[in-house]
């Protein structure tokens, strides 16, 4: 070999080197702001003080108490519903924010002042979310009525994936059944989703979520949340949207190293 080319491929070889160094770190980047995405969101507003009625794991003596996990979602491409810590139109590492009034986020106990919160019994006693049992690490808890706009025209969003239901935080002995709401997902106008009246707990038992899913037509403009108060006033409408998020194609064509959450719910509760 000659000598002059002893030089180039060490320089080859640097710039291998250097390649790899920033795609590790780029990838490390991408890993910290996946997870740090509920961080980024900043801590229940009302610690301290402590919330009204705390989480638990499986305790028979607490009553916001759950045996299945929703965990947040890490997929690159996902970005959730925020209320507080997003951005619009463009979202941040926390998430979305609502476009609308936030006079019209929630119906009773606002103004909303938290992310992955319940409505509690309004400002300084907010509880993390906790439906049918099932403890949501993402989510927005309010109460009817309600409504959320979002702006969809900040990212190249195809699909929502969430889940609907009443608040734990509230049983029988305070409200008969739990409360009820109904809830109402619109693009541009179009009804996407309707569910049924949902109540906070059926034969005393709670209810369980109902999953929500949905394909986003490509140029949305606009999602739109509505709140009903489930046709009998609002009272004890806790109502709360667990793990409410926006796809993008590069979200649903992730490989990810669990199930994807669509398919979730259903092994977390044979699971117990």
């Amino acid at each position: 070999m000659d000598n002059d080319q002893i030089p180039t491929r060490k320089r080859r070889d640097a710039m291998k080197r250097l390649l790899i160094a920033l795609l590790i770190c780029a990838l490390a980047v991408g890993l910290n702001v996946a997870w740090a995405a509920r961080e980024d969101c900043g801590p229940l507003p009302n610690e301290p003080p402590k919330p009204a009625k705390k989480v638990a794991k499986e305790d028979p003596n607490v009553q916001n108490d759950y045996d299945k996990v929703v965990a947040e979602d890490t997929r690159p491409g996902v970005v959730y519903l925020a209320v507080v810590g997003g951005d619009q139109p463009k979202p941040n590492a926390c998430g979305l924010n609502p476009k609308n009034d936030p006079a019209e986020w929630t119906g009773w106990g606002g103004p909303l002042d938290g992310d992955n919160v319940t409505i509690g019994e309004g400002p300084g006693t907010r509880n993390e979310i906790v439906i049918g049992g099932g403890y949501f690490e993402r989510g927005i808890g309010t109460h009817g009525t309600a409504k959320l706009v979002y702006d969809l025209t900040g990212g190249n969003y195809v699909r929502f994936e969430g889940y609907v239901g009443m608040s734990d935080e509230k049983d029988p002995a305070e409200c008969g059944h739990g409360g009820s709401s109904q809830f109402v997902f619109y693009v541009d106008g179009k009804e996407m989703f309707k569910s049924d009246v949902l109540t906070g707990t059926k034969d005393g038992q709670n209810v369980d979520p109902v999953k929500v899913e949905f394909d986003i037509p490509a140029g949305a403009k606009e999602l739109v949340i509505e709140i009903l108060d489930g046709g009998d006033g609002i009272g004890c409408d806790h109502s709360c949207i667990g793990d409410a998020k926006l796809l993008t194609s590069e979200a649903v064509t992730a490989v990810a190293s669990e199930d994807k959450l669509s398919t979730l719910w259903g092994k977390i509760k044979s699971a117990y």
